[in-house]
């Protein structure tokens, strides 16, 4: 008997839920992989277009969460009910470490260090 492999994927799939930030919306993954990205989102989308997303990794470390920034295509839309499932590429990513949170920290220090003088 042969059968026959019809995955297309060339990484391994990896289940778990984190923020996605897209332009005007937000979402939560469903999977990820070195190659792309199933979400869940309110926001619609067309097979084929460009699609830039932030994948929030508040894991590594709560108080300053690791931002994914992607860059991809949209591969698939699937309707959800009340959300849109949606299958991208990530075609390149880079991190960033820098958020919010940094420049409360250093205001907060500034505060501080002004009342002392």
């Amino acid at each position: 008997m042969i059968v026959k492999n019809t995955e297309k994927r060339q990484s391994l799939r990896r289940k778990g839920k984190f923020p996605v930030v897209l332009e005007n919306s937000k979402g939560i993954t469903r999977d990820f992989s070195n190659s792309g990205i199933f979400f869940e989102t309110d926001k619609s989308f067309t097979p084929g277009q460009a699609i830039d997303f932030t994948i929030v990794m508040e894991y590594v470390d709560p108080d300053r969460p690791v931002h994914l920034k992607c860059r991809g295509a949209i591969v698939r839309v699937e309707d959800k009910g009340n959300k849109l499932g949606i299958a991208a590429t990530i075609n390149s990513y880079s991190f960033d470490r820098s958020n919010s949170t940094d420049a409360k920290q250093v205001k907060k220090k500034t505060r501080i260090n002004a009342k002392k003088c």
